[in-house]
């Protein structure tokens, strides 16, 4: 049985389909407001406020012993934990700390992590598990700390990079969804050119995790990063979306992340590029590249 918590956001409705697709497992996924509309007989959705101590025990006692847990809830945007640090502490960090010693009937925990934690990059220069963090930003620090309590509970923890995709969710678009509308309706879209990151979409993320939960259930190596092997611009990921989706490169515009004043309030990192060597080795694949 696998339990995901957090299951019907952007990523986690692709952790879902991807549990159907390479197992035979049953579901139970947690939502926080609006019940999903995907249905299969092997899903069992639940209504769950992590803040809230009596619906986690109620999870706890709705798993069998030895299930496979994957964590993606979160208080996740970067100009959002700004601006609500207490809020963000609670749900980041005080109420993932009581599921993890709450859930004692897991087998393994997979901590859904981020490639902020690391900070300031470069381009040449490939982020390993083993490098130090340095956030620039306060949801980056949160995410550092959740780490730490999810490993001193000898649970697992899966950096991504830049996800994108289009969305499974009913109610809600993706950044993704939005690009490809504007450039169908002959929209300029400007894209950062100089800011790179290790960009996978929600589907390869999902997939090499349930892989590598599948394949080693509590893994020995505590963290892994999940990335491609080539740092992409964002203008470099929507021009592969015009050529792979037969859309209009000549509305997408590339911007230097050097203008961006305005667009954030929270600093963020020019470049984060994960290695992806300890990935390949667990899964033996020679090669990783961005799929849509």
């Amino acid at each position: 049985m696998y339990l995901v918590m957090g299951g019907s956001g952007f990523l986690g409705r692709y952790i879902i389909k991807n549990i159907l697709e390479l197992t035979d497992e049953k579901v139970i996924a947690t939502f926080s407001s609006n019940k999903p509309e995907l249905e299969n007989e092997r899903i069992h959705w639940e209504k769950v406020n992590v803040q809230d101590r009596n619906d986690i025990n109620k999870v706890n006692n709705m798993i069998d012993n030895g299930t496979k847990v994957i964590y993606l809830c979160a208080y996740h945007h970067p100009d959002k934990v700004e601006e609500n640090p207490a809020l963000a502490w609670d749900i980041n960090i005080t109420s993932l700390a009581y599921v993890v010693n709450a859930l004692t009937n897991a087998g393994c925990f997979y901590y859904s992590s981020t490639d902020t934690v690391y900070g300031e990059g470069s381009i040449d220069i490939s982020f390993t598990e083993d490098n130090p963090t340095n956030p620039v930003n306060l949801y980056g620090k949160n995410k550092v700390l959740a780490e730490q309590i999810t490993i001193a509970k000898g649970f697992n923890v899966v950096r991504f990079p830049f996800i994108i995709g289009t969305s499974l969710v009913e109610y809600k678009k993706h950044f993704f969804n939005k690009i490809v509308e504007d450039i169908k309706s002959k929209k300029v879209v400007e894209m950062f050119n100089d800011s790179y990151r290790s960009t996978l979409s929600f589907n390869q993320c999902a997939k090499f995790l349930i892989k590598i939960i599948e394949k080693y259930g509590a893994c020995d190596e505590k963290i892994i990063n999940i990335a491609s092997d080539k740092p992409l611009s964002k203008y470099d990921v929507v021009i592969k979306m015009c050529e792979d989706f037969n859309l209009d490169k000549s509305y997408v515009k590339g911007i230097s992340i050097n203008n961006c004043d305005g667009i954030f309030k929270a600093k963020r990192a020019k470049n984060a590029v994960l290695d992806n060597t300890k990935l390949k080795k667990l899964l033996n694949i020679e090669k990783i590249e961005l799929e849509f």
